[in-house]
């Protein structure tokens, strides 16, 4: 599976990133290091809550908090988007057991497209 993920915000309490997924994956793989944004404490208690999704696939894809059995977030298909401005409320990271509060994205078949995150520091950063 090819995962292309580029960040366009990092800034004090906001991350926005555009992710471009090219082919088939059966196992989930890591595309967001939450560790790796400005002001991350990158020693595992680093979490984000995901305020907005925007996508456009071509087959179903799920968003995981990781953890030693990673917590689905968000499951999407075809093309939509939820939060941003339509009062939706923010996903949190409830991943139990080793959880480390990376994200990562599995998909089952044949896909491609694109999922836009944006994403609200919520704990570990200095910068909070």
């Amino acid at each position: 599976m090819a995962y292309t993920t580029q960040t366009l915000v990092d800034s004090d309490f906001e991350i926005v990133t555009k992710t471009i997924v090219t082919g088939t994956n059966g196992t989930a793989l890591k595309v967001i290091d939450v560790g790796e944004f400005d002001s991350a404490a990158d020693d595992g208690s680093d979490r984000v809550d995901i305020v907005g999704c925007k996508w456009s696939l071509s087959s179903p894809l799920d968003i995981e908090f990781n953890a030693t059995t990673n917590v689905v977030a968000l499951s999407l298909d075809g093309n939509g988007s939820y939060g941003f401005a339509d009062g939706a409320p923010s996903i949190t990271n409830n991943a139990g057991t080793g959880v480390d509060g990376d994200i990562y994205f599995e998909n089952d078949a044949a896909c491609t497209g694109y999922v836009i995150l944006r994403m609200r520091k919520s704990a570990g950063f200095t910068s909070l």
